[in-house]
């Protein structure tokens, strides 16, 4: 029989999903504080072990990659996207974290000058009195805490693609790309634009570290900018 105590801890997990899915996430104010020797805290504690960086594809940085914006996530989300990106870089190499929990000020900033989609990015429309600024109504999933911008090698298309491939052939770690190559880097927690996924598919931490890897068909290992010997 297993110990009590690892799966109450699943079931929180598994619930903290369940919440996500039926009643929609919650925007994150503050940052979590897990217990030690959690699958939230060890999930954790692994993000912020991989590279992170600006992307450059705004005017300026805004900062969204620091310890405070992966403490902001999901829970949820933290552990899975932990899992999914530890096996994507056992498999196929690096992966930098880009951008993750935003406030509403953060989201401001990214989506000043962004040259990709952006929630909530303001528009010039030309009407009869001339051009304004319109403001579009709307949240990103990165201020619910269950999106994070991650850029596989060097960023290539062709890493890009495979990042998404290994997410299609893993669905157990329970993220996904639901834009596609609109919006490369972007990753959720599976199940947050529906429909619904199985519970199961987010599954304990054990289940999915024993489960089987399927890797990228075209592109086995990621580029890097760094110059090697």
């Amino acid at each position: 029989m297993p110990p009590v105590q690892p799966v109450l801890r699943i079931v929180a997990i598994v619930c903290a999903a369940a919440q996500l899915l039926w009643t929609g996430p919650v925007a994150a104010a503050e940052p979590q504080a897990f217990q030690p020797d959690t699958p939230e805290a060890h999930a954790l504690a692994f993000l912020k072990t991989l590279p992170r960086e600006w992307s450059g594809t705004s005017d300026h940085d805004c900062h969204t990659y620091e310890d405070k914006n992966l403490e902001q996530l999901q829970p949820a989300f933290i552990v899975a996207a932990a899992a999914f990106l530890k096996a994507f870089v056992a498999t196929h190499g690096i992966v930098t974290i880009t951008s993750a929990y935003r406030s509403v000020d953060e989201q401001v900033c990214v989506c000043y000058g962004e040259k990709g989609p952006c929630a909530g990015k303001p528009v010039t429309v030309v009407t009869k009195t001339g051009p304004q600024v319109i403001k579009p109504v709307g949240m990103s999933r990165h201020q619910m805490g269950i999106a994070m911008d991650v850029r596989p090698g060097a960023g290539t298309e062709a890493e890009f693609m495979c990042l998404q491939e290994f997410a299609r052939a893993n669905p157990q770690f329970g993220v996904y790309f639901p834009i596609g190559r609109i919006d490369w880097p972007h990753m959720e927690l599976a199940g947050s634009r529906g429909p619904a996924i199985k519970l199961a598919s987010i599954g304990p931490p054990n289940a999915v570290a024993a489960a089987k890897i399927t890797p990228c068909q075209k592109m086995r290992v990621m580029l890097t900018h760094d110059v090697l010997d």
